[in-house]
């Protein structure tokens, strides 16, 4: 193989790396859930249906860091950006708020409760990392392991994977508010009144994202965004199953650099 051959190879390599990453589309799914109280009270998630195949076994965020938040301005009771915000019938002992601490936001999201979310004012921005309650791991069953929902179907929202110690990992991706599916229910929160929306939904996959594990994930929306209303869970990986279904880019990457270094070595001794 020629060097300038050998060049190209890697390029290209690299190359179908990020594009697959930047131009990864969000799948659809199922979302079966028990209301009570209708749009004003209680969803909760049953199940989830994906490629003729239910899921059950969940996990839940855990904790948040908040590294920024627009903050709440005094005398006007929507301001700020993301806040906590429930339906006006739900029945879990959990109060708003609209400048929310990481805890209050990990108490909001670590339950299958879909009425109770994180609400975004159309001109705010934040970025906060969620940790889930286990390490999320790649397998081989085709199904997606983080589900999105999103109050109106109207909105954005930026994700990337991040390690147990909040460091970022892989790529980010964009959910795009066109790429929603109709989760099939409706929600009425405290923020919009007595107002009724439909509820769409993301499904995202690790390798998405270009890794094969994450502890957590990493959101940001800025005014750009529209104000993403959202709750996320992720499928509880079965560790007999688990196993790396795609390498990650670095990985790919670092083979190209082993491939370069042997032809080298090999033009040396020849």
């Amino acid at each position: 193989m020629k060097l300038n051959k050998l060049i190209t190879s890697i390029c290209l390599t690299f190359g179908t790396v990020l594009f697959v990453s930047n131009t990864a589309q969000a799948a659809s799914f199922t979302t079966n859930v028990t209301q009570n109280n209708g749009p004003h009270g209680d969803v909760w998630l049953e199940s989830i249906e994906q490629n003729g195949k239910s899921i059950n076994k969940f996990s839940f965020v855990e904790s948040a860091n908040i590294i920024h938040n627009d903050p709440k301005i005094a005398r006007k009771s929507t301001s700020g950006a993301a806040s906590t915000d429930r339906g006006r019938l739900t029945s879990l002992n959990l109060t708003t708020n609209e400048d929310p601490t990481g805890n209050e936001i990990a108490q909001f999201l670590g339950n299958n409760n879909l009425n109770y979310i994180i609400d975004t004012e159309d001109q705010g921005s934040f970025k906060i990392n969620l940790f889930f309650d286990s390490l999320i791991r790649a397998d081989n069953t085709g199904l997606d392991s983080l589900f999105f929902w999103e109050r109106g179907m109207n909105s954005d929202l930026l994700v990337q994977a991040i390690d147990g110690k909040g460091n970022i990992i892989g790529n980010a991706i964009k959910l795009l508010r066109k790429q929603q599916q109709d989760a099939g229910f409706q929600i009425s929160t405290l923020e919009i009144g007595n107002r009724i929306q439909n509820v769409g939904s993301w499904g995202v996959s690790l390798e998405q994202l270009g890794v094969t594990s994450l502890s957590g994930i990493q959101i940001y929306a800025d005014n750009k965004f529209n104000g993403p209303d959202f709750k996320v869970i992720a499928r509880k990986s079965q560790g007999q199953f688990a196993q790396a279904s795609v390498p990650e880019p670095g990985t790919i990457i670092g083979l190209g650099t082993v491939a370069a270094l042997a032809f080298f070595r090999r033009r040396k001794s020849m």
